[in-house]
């Protein structure tokens, strides 16, 4: 089958989670047999051993430039949108037997006279308009709240037009389903889980190091770390051998910021922009994913039990996955629960925290998203 994937993003290095979860589908895309070209939208060129790596997998790969200009901020479509509209421009010239599009970012490529293309699925991610509004009470910044608000409001009504359009609507989040009324919706709808390929690993966690990965550039990311540092990291710090490492990309904003706020903290080690995190989990015990405002699936809390480690997670840290409390991971709201919880589990045994890791690792296994796409792709080809 020939298959479109349409990115607002270049999905390597995977920086961030849903970067994870496009370049994992489009390896397992390619195990099914498939061939795949990739449209992404980028405000700068990947580096050529970045598209050398992607080029693995894929057949073809379009670049689109992301631009900004100031009569964007009067569009009633979301900016995230606007910003790639060369995407209505690009030439395809191949038709396609499906065209998987990686959120409503990239609906606007539905306007392409060129874009042809037997069936079209959308990826959803987030609910936008949702994952908008959280990012909008973490933004510190007075006008990122309300760009993001903004764009909370736009997305609103523009994803139900983009699913509208759509054959078929993947969504990584089972809750996010549940939550919609809309017959027509419902019906073209499916859970599949996040894309995970790669062997499960299994870590010592003989240390006492927590790890928290994010892409630190984003506001509700930012906000998770700052409070666990303020909250909870100060009353570990006595601990012996007690580290936190904080890994992370910073985007366009300067790292040397980032190094700055985090370095006036003792026991703690940043790894920033790295691209290959192996060493980060491999060098640690437990994950910690204390997030306050989000939505959807944190893709950060599933790449920490594939790597091997004990989860400790805030409700919104793990919403959405399925994962079974104090049986595949320890939930945390509070301050005190963050505590408690990570001082439990340095305090388990070997066994008790392979068990817990295995426990929630074996869910995975038992959701995983390949055998499902398997089955999408036959069932629209029928």
């Amino acid at each position: 089958m020939k298959i479109l994937i349409a990115a607002s993003f270049f999905p390597y290095p995977p920086h961030f989670g849903g970067a994870f979860d496009v370049l994992e589908r489009i390896k397992g895309l390619k195990s099914l047999g498939h061939e795949i070209d990739l449209v992404c939208t980028c405000k700068e060129f990947p580096e050529e051993k970045n598209i050398s790596f992607i080029k693995q997998y894929v057949n073809e790969v379009i670049i689109v430039p992301r631009k900004n200009s100031l009569i964007d901020l009067f569009s009633l479509r979301p900016l995230q949108v606007v910003s790639r509209k060369a995407l209505k421009k690009v030439s395809l010239k191949k038709n396609y037997n499906y065209a998987i599009l990686e959120s409503e970012s990239v609906g606007i490529i539905f306007e392409n006279k060129s874009f042809k293309s037997d069936k079209t699925i959308v990826r959803v991610h987030n609910n936008e308009s949702d994952y908008f509004y959280q990012l909008a009470k973490s933004a510190k910044n007075y006008a990122e709240k309300i760009y993001y608000s903004f764009e909370a409001l736009r997305f609103k009504s523009y994803s139900k037009k983009i699913f509208k359009k759509a054959d078929r609507l993947l969504f990584i989040s089972n809750k996010e389903i549940s939550k919609r009324s809309n017959r027509s919706f419902m019906e073209k709808s499916i859970y599949m889980p996040a894309s995970i390929n790669d062997v499960l690993v299994q870590q010592e966690l003989s240390n006492k190091n927590v790890l928290f990965v994010g892409a630190l550039f984003m506001p509700n990311n930012f906000e998770a770390i700052i409070w666990y540092l303020k909250n909870v990291h100060s009353f570990l710090t006595a601990e012996k051998d007690y580290k936190l490492i904080i890994a992370g990309s910073t985007g366009d904003k300067d790292p040397k910021k980032f190094q700055e706020i985090f370095e006036i903290y003792p026991n703690v080690e940043v790894r920033l922009n790295q691209n290959d995190l192996k060493n980060c989990y491999s060098e640690s015990t437990i994950f910690i994913n204390p997030m306050l405002h989000g939505a959807g699936v944190k893709l950060k809390s599933i790449n920490a039990i594939q790597n091997g480690l004990i989860l400790i997670s805030s409700e919104i840290g793990a919403e959405g996955i399925g994962l079974i409390k104090n049986d595949m991971y320890f939930e945390a709201n509070k301050p005190e629960d963050f505590l408690k919880s990570i001082l439990k589990a340095f305090n388990m045994n070997v066994d008790e925290k392979q068990k817990m890791v295995q426990n929630a690792q074996d869910f995975l296994i038992q959701n995983n998203y390949l055998s499902i796409l398997k089955k999408e792709i036959q069932d629209e080809k029928k």
